[in-house]
């Protein structure tokens, strides 16, 4: 059997590799549109109208000064280090300080403006907490002013819990390693922009930018994610990558949503493991 500490180990391994968690000794819409979503949607994405009293709300927004009544504020660049994930016991800290175990209900909400904004970072979390083994975690359908025209409490201040223990249970499931992405088992997928796309990519790869599955700074709807996979086929498994991660992340939610087998990759990795086996860099980035 694993002990706590081989899974650490081989989560610094695999993360390492993804170029996401970067430490050796680290691992890792709108409500109104609520009933034309499927149980799927539902388990990943939360109407607001649906989230309860037993949910957890974790807002990842900087600098907020209005929070959704109950909810724990970490936010966003809290669990980063120079754009890549901090290490596992760096994140199981901050989440254990803020009180958070792995048996909560969490709902993830909240924007990071200097990161761009929309849901790309909430969704990135989502990623986060489910390589470490976060069953019940979900992101809400939604923002702060969605809640507040819904009728629910806002406070000033977020909640303060005890601190407790935040025991990982690490899973590789959500992310792609470099061989897996060279073998060509899967159908490779670019959500950088077309232009990014046009100067360089991973062979094979089609590009779905990541703001084709974004509509006014949320999730679109599920008939709408349909038509943007429409030439993707639920019987291959899918890679979604863009520079770090972040961006694809969106997409690769989106297809997990609609049942996809999708995992997340970084063209930083890629880009990575072709210079190692001696393949110029400029060559690969194009002009």
């Amino acid at each position: 059997m694993l002990t706590i500490a081989s899974l650490l180990v081989l989560a610094a391994l695999i993360w390492g590799s993804f170029n996401l968690w970067v430490s050796s000794d680290g691992l890792i819409g709108k409500s109104s549109a609520a009933q034309e979503k499927s149980h799927e949607f539902k388990q990943m994405l939360v109407p607001v109208a649906d989230v309860s009293s037993s949910d957890l709300l974790l807002d990842i927004s900087e600098n907020s000064t209005r929070h959704i009544q109950g909810s724990i504020a970490i936010p966003y660049d809290n669990f980063m280090r120079d754009g890549k994930f901090m290490s596992v016991p760096e994140i199981t800290q901050i989440l254990g300080d803020a009180g958070i175990s792995r048996n909560d209900s969490i709902v993830i909400y909240g924007e990071c403006m200097p990161c761009g904004g929309g849901p790309a970072p909430a969704t990135f979390v989502y990623f986060m907490m489910k390589v470490l083994g976060h069953e019940r975690v979900r992101v809400l359908d939604g923002t702060i002013e969605d809640w507040a025209a819904a009728g629910r409490p806002i406070a000033s201040q977020s909640m303060i819990r005890p601190s407790v223990n935040y025991t990982p249970m690490f899973t590789a499931d959500p992310m792609a390693s470099y061989d897996y992405v060279k073998s060509g088992k899967a159908r490779i997928v670019d959500a950088r922009s077309s232009h990014e796309f046009n100067l360089s990519t991973i062979p094979g790869a089609i590009n779905i930018p990541s703001d084709s599955v974004v509509f006014n700074g949320t999730i679109k709807k599920e008939t709408a994610l349909k038509e943007v996979f429409a030439n993707l086929s639920k019987d291959e498994p899918v890679v979604v990558f863009t520079s770090t991660g972040i961006k694809a992340s969106v997409v690769w939610f989106s297809l997990k949503m609609l049942g996809y087998d999708a995992k997340l990759y970084s063209w930083q990795d890629w880009l990575a493991n072709q210079a190692n086996e001696g393949i110029s860099l400029e060559t690969l980035e194009g002009p």
